[in-house]
């Protein structure tokens, strides 16, 4: 078929050509004006994420593990080597940035990248309250004992409160909520579970031959036995922190079940091995093998996380007369 227009087909193909080209720099301008702004997004996307972790730092697990619970861990942690050897759980927060001993913290690796909030528990750490804040706001939440001055107060409420005040804090107080009502519902499951132990409590840290530590309220020990309607056989004296020591003497008149709670610094089996020798051995519950030994996964002034952590290891070690069985047989051999 022969072209109407021949003397035009070379013109006309070069402006086809032309036209091509400024469409494919068009689209390559436009595809790369796409690329920019989807990386400029993504920035924005992850600052924001990163701004709504709340980079916060604090020198107590109990505010380290409650935090953790509602999904905001905190950036930097004091004491971390110490809190993992007392519960024996490595890897107990997801990564953080550990600034050294618990009352010894680096604060100049703090100072470098300052967090938002500085995070302690009172009387802790209050000798450093100058030096902190002229690193960042410093927050403080009194725990058990400290959490008030006049001695009214409930540990349970205490903690409860630590945790709705933290998840205010890092804009998720839905998640703290959902996290107390979780907690209480675990609770009551357990309290259920021990409806056929009705023997009072007598709960025990053996320190060496002759000491052992007995804990009460202002203890995570002590507020679970209150939270699980369990008696406690120690009805003495108590310190700021919810234990006393005491020698073997006073234990012998306590008619109680005996929890025996292993120590987080000494070695496996150590528990066993003093009960085993010297006068532990001639307490009346030990003879009779009323008594159990529960391991260390918990931290002794924690949360609501600590709280459930211990809460299932005594409820377990409660109801299963096999462990108690047990721990008569070794000791009669």
């Amino acid at each position: 078929m022969a072209l109407l227009y021949p003397q035009n087909t070379g013109m006309i193909v070069s402006n086809q050509n032309r036209t091509f080209c400024h469409s494919a720099i068009h689209k390559s301008i436009a595809l790369l004006a796409s690329l920019l702004i989807g990386l400029l997004v993504s920035k924005v996307a992850i600052a924001t994420d990163e701004n709504s972790e709340a980079p916060l730092a604090t020198f107590d697990f109990a505010i380290a593990e409650t935090l953790d619970a509602i999904g905001h861990p905190p950036r930097f942690l004091a004491g971390l080597a110490g809190y993992e050897t007392y519960s024996r759980q490595k890897g107990i927060l997801p990564p953080t940035i550990n600034l050294g001993y618990r009352f010894l913290p680096n604060l100049e690796l703090l100072a470098s990248s300052p967090p938002t909030h500085i995070l302690i528990s009172p009387p802790a750490h209050t000798n450093l309250l100058p030096r902190l804040r002229k690193i960042a706001d410093v927050k403080e939440y009194p725990l058990y004992k400290y959490a008030d001055s006049d001695g009214n107060h409930n540990d349970w409420q205490t903690i409860e409160e630590l945790t709705r005040q933290l998840g205010d804090l890092v804009g998720h107080p839905d998640a703290a909520e959902h996290y107390i009502e979780q907690s209480r519902q675990h609770f009551a499951g357990l309290k259920q579970a021990l409806n056929d132990v009705d023997s009072p409590i007598l709960m025990v840290r053996l320190m060496d031959e002759r000491h052992a530590r007995v804990y009460g309220a202002g203890s995570v020990e002590g507020m679970i036995l209150n939270r699980l309607g369990l008696e406690n056989a120690w009805q003495g004296e108590l310190g700021q922190w919810g234990m006393t020591t005491v020698s073997a003497t006073p234990l012998f008149d306590i008619d109680a079940k005996l929890v025996f709670l292993d120590s987080p610094y000494g070695p496996d089996g150590g528990v066993r091995q003093l009960l085993s020798d010297g006068q532990w051995r001639h307490l009346p519950n030990v003879k009779q093998g009323n008594y159990t030994i529960i391991p260390v996964n918990y931290w002794s002034w924690g949360g609501l996380p600590a709280a459930r952590r211990f809460a299932d290891s005594l409820v377990s070690h409660l109801t299963e007369s096999d462990s108690i069985d047990g721990a008569s047989a070794d000791t009669n051999q």
